[in-house]
């Protein structure tokens, strides 16, 4: 493997990112950052909205620290409407930090406004909205919350529209701000960037000399093959004349091998706190998950370390908003439930690298440039998405997940409004009695007229690749559906195999 080359900061880079920025036609949010993390830790969000959120640890003088935020939402996770010759969104991010005994010790909100003559000119872009919040706190280990609204869109459900509630979605973690970022010499946190250039005037990302657009997610590869990092340098005032500082960079894969090694020499002059940034090109590294560790040394032989993940994506389907879902649907769909219990903990870049294996040992023509197993799979998530979403990703549904799995029925019975003998309790041939009367048991005494539908198939349907356990079914395939509560979300009360997790 050719050694990869370590590129200064600032190094003068056009192409996608100048393109992307150029047509994208937003006013992002710009805010002063404050922290961010440690290690390097980020986050995909949870709800309604996926977002990458992460959070580095840096000093703010001598008796403080600063949590710089940096917030990644892609424009297909936002909301646009028609407002006259242009379309408009509207975001509201909110950061909370609390201390070891619960008391908040930090919070910010802002609001954005997003505007374009052209919608579809933000549903192309690759980063999409990038923001940066910061709060200064006492040294310590906080517990944060990053909560992003989609102020021009309800969440679903009936309770949430009565309270008010947006569609959101939340990021939550803990970042250690501690004594080791108050020693000398130390460094702080690892910020992970797109990309580093010098700094323009009037930039909402300027860090010391540099602009410095964040890449929460930590995500590099096919879109751009250096990773990036800024960090901070700290130390006692050096005497007249400056210091030499020597920092060694390493990157090692998740298996411990070491992908690259540089010493650098860092020249310091006044104050006590240094910026510094570099890329390195990545271009050979396999996909995967990666460490990096900086350790800087003073001339007395003291040291100080800090480190940050990061992922390498070559797959185009790792760089899609919800990549994280699809991977998930391909894992459930595809592997046994112990192995997809495993494969939950993976960061993206080893997901990426199972279900590319996955993919390429179900292939029934490996010869050719088409999968046609994993077309089929995605034309049934499209699917499940476009006709069983509800409260949430149709794929993620119960009817959603079967569909997936075992394709069209060979029979649906559907009744919307069912009275008399189409009543669920009617039509619940061939299934055990003991089931029957789970499905149907209504404590209150009333008559069960809920909306239903039962999809059956002749043998084993049509599954995308043969299934673990599927030897329990000899006369077919029968799943029993029903809206409990009356809003359209048809819940699976019953299923002849037990191979559905």
């Amino acid at each position: 493997m050719r050694r990869p080359e370590a590129r200064p900061a600032g190094h003068p880079r056009l192409g996608l990112l100048s393109a992307l920025l150029a047509a994208a036609l937003f006013v992002p949010l710009a805010a002063r950052a404050d922290s961010d993390q440690r290690s390097g830790d980020r986050a995909t969000s949870t709800g309604e909205i996926r977002f990458h959120a992460s959070v580095t640890p840096f000093r703010h003088g001598e008796k403080e620290a600063r949590a710089d935020f940096s917030i990644r939402v892609p424009y297909r996770q936002i909301r646009f409407i028609p407002e006259n010759d242009r379309y408009s969104a509207k975001l509201r991010i909110t950061v909370e930090m609390w201390n070891k005994s619960g008391k908040r010790a930090g919070y910010l909100q802002r609001e954005a406004i997003l505007q374009s003559t052209d919608v579809y000119a933000a549903r192309d872009s690759l980063l999409g909205e990038i923001y940066t919040l910061g709060l200064a706190v006492p040294p310590g280990v906080y517990t944060f919350r990053v909560l992003v609204e989609d102020m021009n869109m309800d969440r679903m459900g009936f309770v949430y529209k009565m309270k008010g509630q947006k569609r959101q979605g939340e990021v939550t973690g803990t970042v250690d701000m501690g004594p080791w970022l108050f020693k000398n010499p130390a460094l702080s946190g690892l910020l992970f960037a797109w990309d580093v250039e010098p700094r323009s005037e009037g930039s909402p990302f300027a860090r010391g000399p540099y602009d410095v657009m964040p890449q929460p997610s930590g995500y590099f590869g096919h879109f751009q093959e250096a990773v990036s990092v800024y960090y901070e340098l700290y130390d006692d005032p050096p005497p007249t004349g400056g210091a030499l500082r020597l920092v060694e960079t390493q990157i090692f894969s998740a298996s411990g091998d070491t992908m690259f090694t540089s010493v650098d020499s860092l020249r310091i002059s006044e104050g006590t706190g240094w910026p510094h940034a570099m890329s390195i090109d990545t271009s050979e590294f396999p996909g995967g998950h990666y460490w990096i560790t900086l350790r800087v040394k003073d001339e007395r032989g003291s040291t100080a370390e800090s480190r940050g993940d990061f992922d390498v994506l070559w797959a185009l389907d790792s760089w899609r908003p919800d990549a994280a879902d699809l991977y998930e649907v391909t894992a459930s769909t595809l592997m046994p439930s112990d192995s997809v219990l495993v494969f939950r903990s993976l960061s993206m870049g080893d997901k990426e690298r199972w279900v590319e294996r996955l993919w390429r040992d179900s292939d029934p023509t490996p010869d050719t440039a088409d999968n046609e197993l994993r077309d089929e799979f995605l034309r049934r998530v499209n699917y499940a998405n476009n006709h069983y979403s509800i409260f949430g990703r149709g794929m993620f549904s119960d009817r959603g997940r079967v569909y997936i799995r075992y394709g069209e029925p060979d029979d649906v019975k559907d009744e919307r409004v069912p009275v008399g003998s189409k009543t669920l309790g009617y039509n619940l041939d061939k299934i055990p009695l003991q089931s029957q009367k789970q499905i149907t048991d209504t404590t209150d005494g009333t008559a069960d007229d809920r909306a239903y539908e039962i999809w059956t198939y002749d043998m084993k349907g049509k599954e995308l690749v043969p299934r673990f356990g599927m030897n329990e079914i000899s006369s077919g395939l029968k799943f029993v559906f029903v809206d409990n509560q009356g809003y359209g979300d048809y819940i699976l009360d019953y299923s002849s195999t037990t191979s559905i997790h």
